[in-house]
């Protein structure tokens, strides 16, 4: 079982098999010639969470580019594999692009689709039902399909969103590429925030005049298995709930911040939101509706069933706190943060806290509490070291217990790899940063089913995730960059009913069939953190291994996008270069008058950042060009004053 995107030239690759050997050999795969051979040794015997004993292979040594297969014996050998410094970037690529297979609303162009291009569809969302405060039509198309099925839910997009803009605002220079393939590319905004605001901009349709948020918006059944534009019967807008207007308050504050950039305009109107849904929280002190949201009788369609609000509130007033610096939601989030323990369990719908912790962790505010920060940095390097001794028990590297196979497990799974990078860039730990890469390893198919759980990524990926475009289009294989839900321990479908029993350890319990949707559904929620993950892995591959760098050092010439972008005076450029060469960077008007050389002298291999500072120029559009040695490219920026 080896990871079938591959490995980083300098960085640790690990393989697993249940092969009882004592040797290896790695071979590269056009000439069959053996490129290293290593000893196995053992993972785990009787592996609590597979009952399989596993054995692993180390073949690190091996830095040599190229595509490999490993071989334990005459008769078994793994699924091809690259060692590069670029293993990522399509994985990083395809899991983003996934968000956009899943517009809601608006036709996919085959310009940007493919063979994947279809027809638009719920025009007409939505009716209300169950709401007390309005009857009839309310405008609310747009937005993502939420999983395998064609319904939108707040609350699983406030956590997707809330981690999609967090990747962003951490790390904006690995995730800042404007070139996915996407109606929006191009346009001087990164991809992620463009791709992003396509799902704001709908859940923006689902705030009441009064602050509130209705919970959902979907069909009373769930749909067929039909292309989306199929899909004709009544979408209703169910009552508002306290969940789903924390985390809309909680995105928006982040929002704010994160487009404030490049759109002040909708920074503003996206803070004045948030706002408004703060008050009606604090205008409705106990949960809405009582018990938490529950499906109307005749309705069966997701439910998201939560309890408790009180984590929804702390994530909203910490991301208000760290956009406005204001003592209310200081003090709120201050009073009732330590409520329990820390970061001490992975983000998901159901829980984000964790996100409120991070939001107020990393804040730039002044004001923020130094003590809570030491206690949060603290309580994330000691769950950091208790994943990474988790890694060490488990016979694939995973650090989810065989009492977290729950429905979704893969997120677990990646949202765990998300806090073990953030706890390796607290004290500069190359061990978490690993734990990190095996997590993600995991996914792509060091895992006990020698499967990539990434629709088209690997040899062997999912080919029936239960997610229904991929169903009815008629095409073969899925669309791609789609995350499969994984190994469910409570076999909640009726075909892992009859496939597994209750004695079945929980890890092996996965099928790649359409009708698990336990199992192999696919959801955004799930897709986020591996575009997270993936994407911050995707600017580590170097000549010298994997570490802890804000930069992306790859063996090519790279101009970045200028971020930020739109900006007022100044902005930073930034780009790299493989080998020493003379570099001219120059800004021109949008005439093509020069207006500022930046740079233009020899320099050696490495990354540079340059300012461009506007400050005497008019507003408008610029356009900044690097040449260094036959490679040109250019790059446009607005300044906006």
């Amino acid at each position: 079982m080896v990871n079938q995107a591959g490995y980083f030239p300098n960085g640790q690759k690990i393989f697993f098999t249940t092969t009882l050997a004592d040797s290896f050999r790695v071979v590269e795969k056009s000439t069959n010639a053996v490129a290293f051979s290593g000893k196995l040794t053992l993972s785990k015997a009787n592996d609590p969470s597979t009952g399989l004993t596993v054995y692993k292979g180390d073949f690190s040594s091996l830095k040599q580019p190229g595509t490999y297969y490993v071989s334990v014996s005459l008769s078994e050998q793994s699924y091809e594999f690259s060692i590069s410094d670029t293993v990522f970037h399509s994985v990083f690529h395809k899991s983003l692009k996934g968000f956009y297979f899943q517009r809601c609303g608006q036709s996919l162009n085959a310009l940007f689709a493919g063979i994947y291009a279809r027809a638009g569809c719920h025009g007409n969302d939505g009716t209300y039902h169950s709401t007390s405060d309005s009857t009839g039509f309310r405008s609310a198309s747009g937005g993502w399909h939420d999983a395998g099925d064609y319904g939108k839910y707040i609350v699983n997009a406030g956590v997707t969103v809330g981690t999609l803009l967090m990747a962003y605002e951490l790390f904006p220079t690995r995730f800042s590429y404007d070139n996915l393939g996407i109606l929006e590319s191009k346009n001087s905004v990164p991809d992620i925030l463009d791709e992003v605001r396509f799902e704001l901009n709908w859940m923006l349709k689902m705030q009441h005049s009064g602050g509130g948020v209705y919970f959902k918006l979907t069909r009373e059944q769930f749909e067929g298995f039909v292309m989306p534009s199929a899909d004709n019967a009544t979408r209703y807008l169910y009552q508002i709930s306290t969940t789903a207007t924390g985390d809309f308050a909680a995105v928006f504050a982040r929002a704010a911040r994160v487009y404030k950039p490049f759109d002040q305009k909708f920074s503003d109107s996206c803070l004045a939101v948030s706002r408004r849904a703060w008050a009606y929280l604090q205008s409705h002190p106990s949960i809405v509706p009582t018990g938490g949201f529950k499906n109307p009788s005749g309705t069966a369609t997701g439910e998201y069933g939560d309890g408790n609000d009180s984590d929804e509130r702390l994530w909203a007033a910490a991301e208000l706190f760290s956009t406005t610096g204001e003592p209310e939601f200081n003090s709120y989030y201050s009073t009732r943060y330590a409520t329990g323990a820390l970061l001490s369990q992975p983000m998901g719908w159901p829980n984000v806290r964790t996100m409120a912790h991070l939001a107020y962790l990393y804040t730039k505010q002044a004001t923020a509490s130094t003590l809570n920060k030491i206690a949060l940095r603290q309580s994330l390097l000691d769950y950091g070291t208790s994943l990474v001794n988790a890694t060490k028990s488990d016979g694939f590297s995973v650090a989810i217990s065989k009492d977290e196979y729950y429905w979704g497990s893969n997120s677990g799974v990646l949202n765990k790899a998300i806090l073990l990078i953030l706890a390796s860039r607290e004290n500069s730990d190359a061990s978490m940063l690993n734990a990190a890469l095996a997590q993600l390893n995991y996914i792509l198919g060091n895992n006990a089913h020698n499967i990539s759980f990434v629709t088209g990524i690997g040899a062997h990926h999912v080919l029936h995730p239960h997610h229904r475009p991929s169903s009815a289009d008629g095409i073969v294989a899925p669309v791609p960059g789609l995350l499969s839900g994984g190994p469910e321990q409570g076999r909640s479908d009726p075909v892992l009913q009859a496939k597994f029993s209750a004695v079945t350890p929980p890890a092996m319990i996965y099928t790649d069939e359409e009708g698990s949707y336990a199992s192999n559904e696919i959801a955004i929620n799930w897709n986020a953190p591996l575009v997270f993950v993936a994407g911050y892995f995707a600017a580590e591959g170097t000549s010298t291994g994997i570490g802890l760098r804000e930069e992306s050092q790859l063996n090519e010439f790279q101009l970045h996008q200028n971020y930020p972008n739109p900006f007022n005076p100044s902005t930073k450029i930034n780009y790299q270069l493989p080998v020493n060469n003379h570099v001219s960077l120059r800004v021109y008007d949008s005439i093509g008058r020069e207006v500022k050389t930046l740079v233009n002298e020899e320099q050696e291999a490495g990354q540079y950042s340059a300012t461009f500072n506007a400050s005497t120029l008019a507003s408008g559009l610029y356009f900044y060009n690097m040449q260094a040695g036959s490679f040109v490219e250019s790059r446009k920026m607005m300044l906006i004053k």
